[in-house]
């Protein structure tokens, strides 16, 4: 992602042939509409000297603010991995890896390449919208404090699941956990991460610590048709935590003055703000919640609000009504 000025968006259609985390938010948005709305919008590969993008629906104008929820300066993503990555692929087409919060690309070989083959073997195959998890081998601290008691205090990313880690247990245990950055949808599988923190738990003696081998779970999807091709690497600087609400809400409004202005100036029939952020889970998202809590005359010249995240798309703002219902009404 490159860098960008006073908090706006790079233009996501200045090159049509470049993928960048913007044209990814922008791809998925109109794809997403389409299904939504049943029709086809299509971006304007012109810039728009109002808008960050603009997208066509017949002869109607959709204007799009795109935003991300962390700060204007990129996070620090290599490049050089991202290029060697979209070598790695051999479809055409748009992918993008999601980097779950508070994780980085490492730089050490040989953690580098290891990565890379996993995000390259499970990019493969992915049809034009579709999602996957991909296991990141990591290591997890366990060291039993002492014999009496029966619980495990937990940090990191199995944190909310320490009363479940707890039950049964003999002896009073510390997890660090912080390796782990994105849980497993599905419950199985974070069974799986579990039973092997307690069956460790069970071969240790008071005061010995021990290796725990486990998955973290990154996510990665393949843009919609039309997305130019190669891979964007997808995440918040990693000192951002996306369950932090005061931050969001403070980008979020960033995102809806730069919209509202955006619509001021602008020539556009429908007016949609694109938000992209970084979370585990689009189920984590505080948007929403930001949404409720400001003056809806703060965003009311402002037609849909949709988040793009963990490779999915959420509406936050529903149109009150569309350019196509209000013609046929009209008629």
């Amino acid at each position: 992602m490159a860098e960008q000025d006073s908090g706006a968006a790079a233009d996501p259609t200045s090159q049509a042939s470049q993928l960048s985390v913007e044209r990814a938010g922008l791809t998925m948005a109109a794809a997403w509409m389409g299904g939504r709305f049943y029709r086809t919008f299509r971006p304007v590969d012109e810039p728009s000297e109002a808008f960050d993008a603009v997208l066509q629906q017949r002869e109607r104008r959709i204007g799009v603010t795109i935003g991300t929820l962390w700060d204007d300066e990129a996070p620090s993503i290599d490049p050089e991995f991202v290029e060697l990555l979209s070598g790695d692929v051999d479809d055409d087409g748009g992918y993008a890896v999601w980097l779950p919060p508070g994780a980085e690309l490492p730089r050490e070989e040989p953690a580098r390449s290891d990565l890379r083959v996993l995000l390259a073997n499970g990019l493969a195959g992915l049809e034009p919208g579709a999602r996957r998890e991909v296991r990141i081998p990591v290591t997890l601290q366990l060291a039993k404090i002492q014999a009496d008691g029966a619980y495990v205090s937990v940090t990191g990313g199995l944190s909310s699941n320490w009363t479940t880690i707890s039950e049964g247990i003999d002896g009073a245990f510390h997890l660090d956990s912080r390796p782990l950055h994105r849980l497993p949808e599905e419950e199985a599988e974070l069974d799986i991460i579990i039973s092997r923190v307690r069956d460790r738990a069970a071969l240790l003696n008071a005061e010995e610590v021990t290796d725990v081998r486990v998955h973290d779970y990154w996510l990665v999807s393949r843009l919609p048709a039309g997305a130019p091709s190669g891979v964007v690497v997808i995440g918040a600087p990693a000192d951002l935590d996306p369950r932090d609400g005061v931050p969001i809400r403070r980008y979020f409004r960033r995102a809806v003055d730069r919209a509202i202005e955006q619509r001021r100036t602008g020539d556009a029939d429908l007016s949609v703000l694109v938000l992209v952020g970084a979370l585990a889970h689009m189920e984590d998202e505080l948007v929403t919640a930001a949404l409720k809590g400001m003056n809806p005359a703060s965003y009311g010249a402002l037609d849909l609000i949709v988040l793009v995240a963990d490779g999915s798309v959420r509406q936050v703002l529903q149109p009150r009504s569309l350019p196509w219902e209000q013609e046929r009404n009209s008629a």
